[in-house]
């Protein structure tokens, strides 16, 4: 029996729960392991558990898969295109769920290289960061999907899931109007995802001038400090100063107010967040 965190049995989309289910099928037959991040694992622990909703909606499924080489990852994709409701895309690491809805897999493990990249078969031309998937995936949750059938998947907490929204945010500029929004939604509202009473017990610090918001970023860096291989925490941290900075100004923060949820928000506002989320990150001690 596997432990459950968290049991949203019913919230998830029908479709959503098919995809996983032969997903899930395929990863026992297969004997690998997956867990779901992106904008999927946004809304599992957001808005269907603490109804925060989001500022944009979910169009796809994303999923981290953990294997040892390229051959192992051909074979996962070959065996969900086998099945007549998966049909291949363009883009290498995406297959369509009935030809409509996305479903992007991306491998991590001993697949990456040093600096914790892949680049995509055959030619080898296209990299993608990975830094971050591999402590992420260990300090994943388990959430109950659904009851009948039962479906019990990983999902990426939510201070992995800033982790790995910033490191997207700067490995591909294409994502970055997506990126930002994501981790400023984070950042806003990670003390009401369950974790002011954590914050009240084991860091009342990060509390300055009855400002809950900027505390909430702040403990979201402290809590990704925690959950970092001091390779992956050296990169963030060196993202956030270099934005920081910038004399042409923070731009992800400009990133965030291009969201229509946050341009009533003021540039110097959106920076604190950025700033104060820097600064847990920054005093975590590894």
């Amino acid at each position: 029996m596997k432990n459950i965190s968290i049991d949203l049995s019913g919230k998830i989309s029908e479709t959503a729960i098919s995809i996983l289910i032969e997903i899930e099928k395929i990863a026992v037959k297969l004997d690998f392991s997956f867990f779901i991040v992106g904008a999927t694992a946004r809304d599992i622990i957001l808005e269907y558990q603490f109804d925060i909703k989001p500022s944009r909606a979910t169009i796809d499924i994303d999923i981290g898969v953990l294997v040892s080489g390229w051959d192992q990852f051909e074979l996962l994709k070959n065996e969900l295109l086998s099945l007549r409701e998966f049909s291949p895309s363009k883009q290498k690491q995406r297959l369509l769920y009935e030809d409509n809805f996305p479903v992007d897999i991306i491998p991590f493990g001993t697949i990456a290289a040093e600096d914790g990249s892949i680049t995509w078969p055959p030619d080898h031309e296209n990299r993608m960061s990975i830094a971050g998937f591999q402590e992420c995936y260990q300090h994943a949750i388990s959430v109950k999907l659904s009851s009948n059938p039962e479906l019990v998947v990983k999902v990426v907490s939510l201070a992995g899931l800033a982790l790995l929204k910033l490191i997207s945010w700067d490995d591909n500029p294409v994502r970055r109007s997506k990126d930002a929004p994501d981790l400023f939604l984070i950042m806003k509202n990670y003390l009401d995802a369950g974790n002011l009473d954590r914050l009240i017990d084991e860091a009342i610090d990060t509390f300055k001038e009855g400002d809950f918001e900027l505390a909430s970023a702040r403990f979201l860096g402290r809590d990704i400090g925690d959950i970092s291989s001091p390779v992956t925490k050296t990169i963030l941290i060196e993202i956030l100063e270099r934005e920081a900075k910038a004399k042409q100004g923070h731009k992800i923060a400009m990133d965030v107010m291009q969201n229509d949820s946050y341009r009533n928000q003021s540039y110097e506002r959106v920076v604190e967040y950025f700033n104060a989320l820097l600064e847990g990150l920054s005093e975590h001690k590894s």
